[in-house]
């Protein structure tokens, strides 16, 4: 009997430019000139945020008061791999906690609220001359045609993201 393995999915690198996240306020910081085909912003991706904060939500306590932020790096992390199907970071070392924690706030948010999730994975960041509010990652999504930061935010989000009905209409079926 032969065994076959499943086909290695074919990634796309993609340069996101992230700059709302209020748990990191240096990333608030106007952005830096850098150009690279393929870039999206974060901040045109509201399922991003939609999801990050519903994963940080579970974490809050109704005898406690809200604290002023209540997002960490690991949920925007798990909100990514869900929303987008990011399945490589390009990330330093020093962050492989996070990403591991992030992995495990996708699988019981996936898990709980019946949404697909796929792991995400590490490559070791080689991008040491790359701007601090730039992350580096891959995902299943091909795109033959560069259309800028913006339309390329805009198409992402509309048609390879999870979309904020079916996250909602996820939610609501616990």
């Amino acid at each position: 009997m032969q065994h076959t393995e499943a086909p290695v999915p074919q990634l796309q690198r993609w340069y996101m430019i992230v700059d709302g996240n209020q748990h990191r306020s240096d990333l608030l910081q106007l952005q830096p000139q850098f150009q690279s085909p393929y870039m999206l912003s974060e901040a045109l991706i509201p399922q991003l945020r939609m999801v990050a904060m519903l994963i940080a939500a579970q974490r809050l306590s109704s005898d406690q008061p809200t604290p002023d932020i209540i997002s960490e790096e690991a949920d925007w992390f798990a909100a990514r791999i869900l929303v987008m199907g990011v399945r490589i970071f390009h990330l330093d070392i020093t962050l492989i906690p996070m990403l591991k924690t992030a992995n495990s706030r996708a699988r019981m948010f996936a898990q709980k609220h019946n949404l697909p999730f796929t792991q995400a994975q590490m490559r070791m960041s080689l991008h040491a001359g790359r701007p601090q509010q730039m992350l580096i990652i891959e995902t299943e999504v091909q795109c033959e045609e560069d259309k800028g930061l913006l339309q390329n935010s805009i198409d992402f989000a509309r048609m390879h993201c999870l979309s904020e009905s079916s996250i909602l209409a996820a939610c609501h079926q616990i």
